[in-house]
C-alpha cells in the first residue's frame, strides 16, 4: 500500500475481511505471502510498534469514564486546539457546541450519554488525533446518515494524502471513490479495481454492489 491510497474491502459475511484486518495487526500473520506497508513486510514491526502507526476504527467503541477531550487524546496529551480540529474533521462541533461543558464534559461509562452516532463520530476524531500512518475504518460510520458521512469523507479526503486508508463498509456511498476495491471471497481477493472496473468485470462484486445500501 501507498501513501495517499484509498482502498476498500467488500465480500460476503464470513469471506476473510475481518482476518484481512487481523493480520494487518499481526493478532496472526500469513501462512504465506507477505503484507507490505508503505514497502515494508509489517513482519519488521512489533504489535507494539504497529499501534504507533495504526488506528482501527470499528463498531466497537470503547469510551472511557473522563472528558471527551481526554477520550479523543486516548493517554496521549491533550491539546485542545488539536482535539476540536479533530472533532469538527469528524463532523462532531455540532453535538459538542451543545453539550454542556463542551470537551470538558464528562463522559459516562461506555458513553451512555452519547448517541451511537455520536460515539462514531468520536471514535474517528480519535483516529484522526492520533495521526497515524495507516487508518483502518471496520463499518466505522454505520450509525451515521449518508449526509453525515459524506461530510465526514469531504473532511477525511484531504486529511489522509498522506496516509493509507482501508475501509470494510456495507454502504455503496463508502466505498465507490476508493482509488482500489478489493473484493474477497473465501479468504482470498479474488478481484480488485475501481468501482466501475469491478462493475464490468466481476460478478461477485456486482452481486455485492447490489446488496449495498446506497
Amino acid at each position: 500500500y501507498k501513501k495517499g491510497e484509498n482502498i476498500a474491502l467488500v465480500g460476503d459475511s464470513g469471506g476473510g475481511k475481518s482476518t484481512f484486518i487481523n493480520m494487518l495487526l499481526r493478532f496472526y500473520d500469513p501462512n504465506s505471502g507477505v503484507i507490505s506497508m508503505i514497502g515494508v513486510d509489517i513482519k519488521e514491526f512489533t504489535q507494539v510498534s504497529l499501534k504507533h502507526h495504526i488506528s482501527l476504527v470499528s463498531q466497537r467503541i470503547y469510551i472511557f469514564q473522563d472528558t471527551l477531550a481526554a477520550n479523543v487524546a486516548y493517554g496521549q496529551e491533550i491539546d485542545e486546539v488539536k482535539v476540536n480540529e479533530a472533532l469538527n474533521l469528524a463532523d462532531a462541533s455540532g453535538f459538542v457546541a451543545a453539550l454542556e461543558d463542551g470537551i470538558h464534559t464528562m463522559m459516562s461509562e461506555a458513553g451512555s450519554n452519547l448517541s451511537g452516532g455520536q460515539r462514531q463520530r468520536v471514535a474517528i476524531a480519535r483516529a484522526i488525533y492520533k495521526h497515524s500512518s495507516l487508518l483502518l475504518f471496520d463499518e466505522a460510520t454505520s450509525a451515521l446518515d449518508n449526509e453525515s458521512e459524506k461530510r465526514i469523507q469531504k473532511a477525511l479526503d484531504e486529511y489522509t494524502k498522506d496516509k493509507i486508508t482501508i475501509t470494510i463498509a456495507h454502504r455503496l456511498s463508502t466505498i465507490e471513490h476508493a482509488d482500489k476495491i478489493l473484493v474477497m471471497q473465501k479468504g482470498k481477493i479474488i478481484s480488485s479495481g475501481t468501482h466501475k472496473e469491478l462493475l464490468l468485470s466481476s460478478e461477485v462484486y456486482q452481486r455485492l454492489a447490489g446488496k449495498f445500501e446506497t
